[in-house]
């Protein structure tokens, strides 16, 4: 934190330290900018087994408030991360942003900002500008968009959206800063589709938009168009996933993509050399025969021009092979690269995360054997590699499956913080551990203690120019070794584009250092960086942020937050709420306990061309062609068509519960909840193609038909009203009956909630408006008091009154649902205790509560009079708990 500036001094700057072993100074400090050091709130709590100097050791598994599938430092020193809503791990959604302060510890310090409603920042690339602020470019569509950008402001309390729009559709983009400080943004596609299954039918579909690289000056983007390349970007071998590149010392832009490597000059028009790195990805018979390439592989620039690229050998998180072991040092220090193996890891990774230490070492985590798959296959050990030795040490072991979507970022502290990991994937993390490296920790007496530490304890200058020298006051036990610059980490899908790392020349006298800036910007381009010290003995002072580059600014103060959401509570991040404080949850404002937000993806429901009255219905679990006959009906016949959980294509979630989705199984289609395997989430996800019908019967949406992933040429199609998939036999007959329209989803429709023992209706009173306005069971009469919409919920199905315009709502008011509680209205707001699912059951549907699923909503006493209450009660099937959408 930045404190107030007394007389004669400059502002305090944040370096988070571990508490013991620390050197306080005796005397008042020599240079004008004081580091004021905080105490780590963590680490105190974490038992230190003996093994810690040689293996390190995690925090244990904390919450966090989303799936951080992006993560980076900024430059006041807090973290932020999005990637997922709160409480919603699983969905893919960018516009949640959680900013924390790791001075306050892993369980508190979050704020939660909410991004731009037409800018999903899904999938997206990132950058920090010279103005402290971030840029996230690209990403998933909203409402046809995928060209927008945001930023989150330098002090990290709002995002907004830039009014220029990328030329091209860009999603799984890298960007980086250019020497001349503004942002480069290269590769990606259009969002989901194309790739290495067919290169040649991408490009000619037009679906390879990221194969021309982009410019932001600050203002607009600018396309390169003499760097567009099919070699360095294109979709062989998929190539256009987040390029692996960096600045190169000969100031041109290098990049690792698949099994090419290539320099980009920027400068003019632009222009891309392209040489070969390895052979493509491949099966193997081992880990050690694996090759170390592809978007599954890592890599990091250990050194200026010096490269670790690491694991790997998939083509995706859906299709690939066995992981590789093996670690190749690349050195473009010449401007001519030379790739040297060094020693494998002790096993093959796929998606793990390779994070710069300050000592040059690089550390791995997380990953599988075999791509993306869970189980038995995954590596929960970390893996550090020297550059000195060029070899491995087998770390401590996280605690959770940490694969494709995790993340990795190097604290001002020298420990690393790991999250993420999911949407889609085995797991959905909405956690974080800490990994503190065997260089914080020594052994004293036979038993671990932490290491006496270097302390950066003033400086001249926060803000230092390229070729300037800058003074530093250190304290040490162990003398001083090395000074180096680490960039901030800016990290997602396993490639962190933020971190590299610049050893510094220096002089000493006595407690002074002289430290000498990089000498231009090759080799550390304008940005943001943390000043390290490491001593004798290989241990890393606390890290301090400074500002490096012309026109770059002073690392901002911590200020007051801006609008955030109701506070995390028992479900997750927090949901938009109510007014604040009035809620019956425990999030500040709204109803829910850390409310989420509503699931993504459009709602569609897929119209026959051949029978234009009838959709794809889900009928006790199978999929079946009927023409819906009242709104239960409807709202079994509408899906959220989601990204598909195999990781390309779409997949068909249902609107009535989230766990539940499309599926073939020996052929035929079924409703059925995702088990996380690989087979059901291949099963669950169909290409879109061109109608096979040429032209639809139906006109509601473009006439499409869905192709297997997992069997190429079979298509969905009903036969006899039921659903299967299966090959064309060249009919006519075939080509309609596997030919739909995705029409928009059909449960927009009010109905009245009618009770199937008593006959009567669900209603609130007329005229009430009120927050904890009764449901009671009224004679039905068709009044909008008695009228519900359902709408997708958290987890769910959210019902809307069509009088109040509040939701179905199991009250938290008194803790969490029991038996008992109280059924009402309140004003909608995400949360699980307004999500119900449906139960099929004596001709109608139980609504089962997201918030406790052995709750469902229940007339009291199973009375059959008008104005009985409803409350929430142990599921059991009858008929007071059985409702009919009418």
């Amino acid at each position: 934190m930045i404190a107030a500036i007394p007389p004669g001094r400059a502002a305090l700057l944040s370096a988070t330290i571990l508490g013991a072993g620390l050197l306080s100074p005796a005397h008042a400090a020599q240079f004008g900018v004081v580091v004021n050091q905080v105490a780590d709130p963590v680490l105190g709590s974490v038992a230190l087994p003996d093994s810690a100097p040689t293996t390190g050791v995690f925090s244990g598994v904390q919450n966090w408030p989303m799936n951080a599938i992006t993560l980076g430092l900024l430059p006041s020193g807090k973290v932020a991360s999005y990637g997922t809503p709160g409480g919603n791990p699983g969905t893919q959604d960018g516009r949640t942003f959680d900013i924390w302060d790791p001075a306050q510890g892993l369980g508190g310090g979050h704020v939660t900002l909410q991004g731009v409603t037409g800018v999903n920042s899904f999938c997206a690339a990132q950058a920090l500008r010279p103005d402290g602020s971030l840029l996230i470019a690209g990403g998933i569509f909203d409402n046809g968009n995928d060209k927008g950008s945001v930023l989150l402001n330098r002090t990290g309390t709002g995002v907004s959206g830039i009014g220029a729009k990328l030329a091209n559709d860009r999603y799984y983009s890298t960007m980086l800063t250019l020497p001349n400080g503004q942002q480069l943004i290269m590769g990606g596609s259009y969002p989901y589709q194309g790739g290495w299954a067919d290169p040649q039918g991408s490009i000619d579909k037009g679906l390879m938009t990221g194969m021309t690289p982009e410019i932001h000056d600050g203002s607009n983007w600018k396309s390169l168009f003499g760097a567009k390349s099919r070699d360095a970007f294109g979709p062989d071998n998929n190539r256009w996933w987040y390029p692996r590149a960096w600045v190169a010392p000969n100031g041109k832009v290098f990049g690792i993509t698949a099994e090419k490597m290539w320099f980009l000059d920027p400068s003019n028009n632009g222009s891309v050399t392209v040489m070969n790195f390895k052979e493509a990805q491949r099966n193997a018979s081992s880990a050690t025969d694996a090759p170390n390439v592809g978007p599954v592989s890592t890599a990091a620039m250990f050194d200026t021009g010096k490269i670790l690229q690491v694991g790997g050998n998939s083509y995706d998180n859906g299709s690939g092979f066995l992981a590789s072991s093996r670690a190749t040092i690349v050195d473009i220090t010449s401007g001519t690269p030379v790739v040297t193996d060094t020693a494998p890891m002790s096993v093959g990774r796929g998606w793990a995360n390779a994070t710069v230490l300050p000592t040059g070492q690089v550390a791995v985590t997380g990953g599988s054997k075999w791509n993306d798959r869970g189980d038995g296959d995954i590596v929960l050990q970390s893996e550090i590699w020297d550059p000195k030795t060029g070899r491995w040490s087998v770390g401590a072991s996280g605690g959770v499956y940490r694969g494709y979507h995790s993340t990795a970022i190097l604290m001002q502290n020298g420990a690393l913080l790991l999250a993420g990991g999911g949407a889609p994937g085995p797991v959905n993390n909405q956690n974080v551990e800490v990994f503190y490296p065997p260089y914080l920790f020594a052994t004293v007496n036979g038993k671990t203690a932490l290491a006496p530490r270097p302390q950066i304890v003033s400086l001249s200058t926060v803000q230092l120019q390229h070729g300037q020298s800058m003074q530093v006051e250190l304290t040490s036990q162990n003398g001083l070794s090395q000074v180096v610059l680490v960039g901030l980490s800016t990290v997602t899908h396993s490639f962190n584009s933020g971190q590299r790392r610049f050893v510094a020349s220096f002089t000493q006298s006595g407690n002074a250092v002289t430290v000498q800036a990089p000498g231009n910007a090759n080799l550390a381009p304008p940005g943001y960086y943390q000043l390290v010290a490491i001593d004798q003995k290989g241990v890393p002072s606390p890290g301090v942020i400074v500002a490096l580059g012309n026109g770059v600014a002073a690392p901002s103060q911590v200020a007051a937050p801006g609008v955030v959401t109701a506070s995390t509570g028992q479900n997750g991040g927090g949901g938009t709420g109510g007014s604040a404080g009035g809620g019956t949850g425990g999030g500040s404002g709204g109803t829910s306990a850390g409310a989420g937000t509503t699931g993504t993806g459009a709602a569609v429901s897929l119209q026959s061309s051949n029978y234009t009255t009838s959709y794809l219905t889900n009928v006790n679990g199978a999929a079946k062609l009927m023409t819906p006959a009242n709104a239960s009906d409807k709202q079994q016949a509408t899906f959220r068509q989601v990204p598909g959980l195999a990781g390309q294509g779409v997949s068909f979630q249902a609107s009535t519960n989230s766990s539940q989705y499309l599926r073939h199984q020996n052929f035929q289609i079924f409703q059925q909840g995702n088990d996380g395997g690989d087979i059901f989430k291949r099963g669950a996800t169909f290409i879109p193609r061109s109608g096979l019908a040429g032209n639809c019967g139906c006109n509601t949406g473009p006439c499409t038909s869905y192709e297997s992933i997992d069997w190429p040429g079979y298509y969905l199609r009903h036969t006899n009203f039921t659903f299967y998939i299966a090959q064309p036999d060249g009919g006519d007959v075939f080509r309609q009956d596997a030919s739909f329209c995705p029409a928009n989803g059909l449960t927009a429709t009010a109905s009245v909630l009618k009770a199937a023992h008593s006959g009567l209706c669900l209603s609130i009173a007329s005229g009430d408006g009120s927050d904890g306005g009764a449901v009671t069971q009224q004679t039905c009469t068709g009044a909008a008091e008695q009228t519900w919409t359902p709408t997708p919920g958290n987890g769910g199905t959210a019902y809307v009154n069509q009088a109040s315009g509040k939701c179905l709502d199991m009250s938290l008011l008194k803790g969490p649902a029991a038996p008992g509680t109280p059924i009402a209205q309140w004003a909608c707001n995400g949360g699980s205790n307004q999500s119900w699912t449906l139960r099929s059951q004596n001709g109608g549907n139980g609504l089962v509560s997201v918030n406790n699923g052995n709750l469902c909503v229940d007339v009291w006493n199973a009375s059959t009079q008008a104005g009985a209450a409803t409350a929430a009660w142990t599921c059991h099937g009858g008929g007071n708990q059985t409702f009919l959408s009418q």
